[in-house]
C-alpha cells in the first residue's frame, strides 16, 4: 500500500501546476518561464507565520496564466508616495496593473516592477 501511495504522490504531483506540472515553478527560474510583460498584481489571500510568503498574486493581462510571489522589488527611483499608493491598489478588485518580470523561485519569488500602468 505504501509503494501506491508514493507512486501516486510522485505522478499525482507532476500532472498540477499552471503548465502542467509544478517543477517548472519550483526548479527553473521564474523569469524564464514567465518573462517580462504587463500583469495584474493582486491579495493572494495566502497568510503566512514566516517569510517568504507567496502573499501576491500574479496573473498575465494577455494570457491565463498565473502565479504567487512573496514581494514587489520597484525602481529605486520610484518615490515612497507612489509606492505607498500603488501597494494599496493590491487590495481593490481590479488590483495593480504593470510591467515588469518575476525573479526567483518558488516561495522566494519576487516581482520586479519595471513601470506602472494606467487604469
Amino acid at each position: 500500500m505504501r509503494k501506491y501511495l508514493c507512486a501516486f504522490l510522485v505522478f499525482g504531483v507532476s500532472a498540477c501546476g499552471p503548465e502542467g506540472s509544478i517543477f517548472d515553478d519550483i526548479f527553473h527560474d521564474a523569469s524564464k518561464v514567465h518573462g517580462p510583460g504587463t500583469y495584474r498584481l493582486s491579495d493572494s489571500g495566502v497568510r503566512c507565520a514566516q517569510a517568504p510568503c507567496p502573499t501576491l498574486r500574479v496573473s498575465s493581462v494577455s494570457s491565463h496564466t498565473e502565479f504567487l510571489v512573496s514581494e514587489i522589488e520597484f525602481p529605486a527611483g520610484m518615490p515612497q508616495n507612489t509606492r505607498q499608493q500603488a501597494t494599496a491598489l493590491i487590495s481593490t478588485p481590479d488590483g495593480l496593473v504593470v510591467y515588469g518580470a518575476p525573479r526567483g523561485q518558488g516561495d522566494g519569488r519576487v516581482f520586479v516592477v519595471q513601470s506602472l500602468m494606467e487604469r
